[in-house]
């Protein structure tokens, strides 16, 4: 219960305007908001327990499930921070970003925010395409081929000859 507590007093003080708290028996639920034209609505919801003095977190409605420290909470809720304001780009927005995007371009992550998240900060990837809602399809030295979003993810741009 000791770490519950240290959840409860973390998102206290740095998230209530974001969070809504619910304590019932062991398990401490997060219902993580976001506004979208003036009206507040739930985006995420984290089902928190202790385990083996970890916190064993759910979030929906993704099913996702991990074992995490306190101190991971914050990446956490950071990471729901920036999907859930995502912006839908202007059908001109997307015409720029596959403009400035082209096939074959080199990119470095920096970081993505994604709460499954396969590709490690610092992967090269070469773009392959920019779809039409401007999700940049890469293709990492990984394997994987998870997209990046702009104003969202952060990457950095090798062009040719700079």
């Amino acid at each position: 219960m000791e770490l519950l507590i240290e959840v409860v007093k973390k998102v206290a003080n740095k998230y209530m305007d974001r969070v809504n708290l619910i304590i019932s028996g062991n398990t401490l639920t997060l219902e993580y908001m976001y506004y979208r034209n003036g009206i507040k609505d739930l985006y995420k919801t984290l089902e928190i327990e202790e385990f083996e003095g970890k916190l064993k977190v759910l979030v929906y409605p993704d099913h996702l499930e991990g074992i995490i420290d306190v101190s991971e909470l914050d990446e956490i809720i950071l990471t729901l921070d920036k999907q859930s304001n995502t912006i839908k780009h202007t059908q001109e927005e997307v015409q720029n970003i596959k403009k400035t995007y082209t096939k074959g371009t080199k990119v470095q992550l920096i970081k993505m925010y994604d709460l499954t998240n396969s590709v490690l900060s610092g992967t090269m990837g070469i773009i392959d395409f920019v779809d039409d809602v401007g999700t940049i399809h890469v293709n990492w030295e990984t394997g994987s081929t998870l997209g990046l979003v702009v104003g969202i993810d952060e990457f950095k741009v090798f062009r040719e000859g700079k």
